[in-house]
């Protein structure tokens, strides 16, 4: 027994190892540098609270937050629901035919998100986008997507939808496969319909999918960077500027140890969300 533990624990030296160089040390460094002044060029200078109460005077800081905020609230409704309804749609037809769409749906996950955004920002080209010119076939004037603060976040919104979507739907439907067929015979026996066989038979089974989706859709939003990145960098102004993208722009011009407090910011969120989900 001994034996095969400690083999077990060499099978994890190598990933433990990458895990503690890029995730464990900068994640201290980050705690160590918000007491600091750096710049990368120069070595660290303490200067005790200094950016703390820069923090907490900062106007940009509770903008970026709701960006973060609304782009969290509308996008895990949708990934957890969408996702879930796909699922099921594709439980439902022909061995076939669900392999074609579990490739349809899953094939965007895979591409490279700073790609595809880019490709998705000449779509949404007020002038010359290839969705305004469907809009005004249908009679509908021509949207700003890119360029109008209101329609920025709903573009960001559709892309996120179209890209991720099949994370969730495959974790589902992986769930959906693993319910005993026997459950939804008996219920049949009970007289029960599609309806009720969902509620009270589907739901309850997939409990576990639908708790392991949530969490991981809510850290994942909650570190939104690529999508305002590529489509808008962010703007009009700071409308669609994520918490991740205001650490990125600190970071860029050599602000590490502002950058650092709202890293360790971030952190504190996405700990406590989780542990708040991990107990209801």
């Amino acid at each position: 027994l001994k034996k095969e533990t400690c083999v077990a624990y060499l099978f994890v030296v190598p990933a433990l190892i990458l895990f503690l160089l890029f995730v464990g040390y900068p994640l201290v460094a980050s705690f160590y540098l918000m007491f600091c002044d750096y710049n990368l060029i120069s070595s660290p200078q303490f200067v005790g609270l200094k950016n703390i109460l820069k923090f907490l005077g900062d106007k940009e800081v509770p903008l970026v937050m709701m960006s973060s905020l609304k782009l969290l609230l509308v996008l895990v409704p949708a990934h957890v629901i969408l996702g879930l309804a796909l699922a099921c749609l594709v439980h439902r037809t022909g061995k076939k035919m669900s392999t074609a769409y579990r490739i349809i749906l899953y094939i965007p996950t895979i591409m490279t998100t700073v790609s595809v955004a880019s490709a998705w920002s000449y779509l949404y080209d007020t002038d010359f986008g290839v969705i305004n010119y469907f809009l005004e076939k249908l009679g509908i004037d021509k949207i700003p997507w890119l360029n109008s603060s209101v329609w920025a976040f709903w573009a960001i919104v559709i892309f996120s939808i179209w890209k991720f979507v099949g994370t969730p739907f495959l974790y589902y439907y992986i769930g959906l496969q693993n319910i005993p067929t026997s459950l939804y015979e008996a219920a049949e026996i009970d007289g029960a319909n599609r309806r009720q066989k969902f509620r009270y038979v589907t739901l309850p089974m997939l409990t576990p999918t639908i708790f392991m989706v949530v969490v991981l859709s809510m850290i994942s939003y909650i570190q939104c960077f690529d999508e305002p990145y590529v489509l808008t960098q962010g703007g009009p102004g700071i409308s669609t500027t994520t918490v991740s993208l205001y650490i990125y722009r600190n970071f860029q011009a050599q602000n590490i140890s502002y950058a650092s407090i709202l890293s360790v910011f971030l952190f504190v969120i996405i700990m406590i969300v989780t542990i708040i989900q991990f107990k209801i």
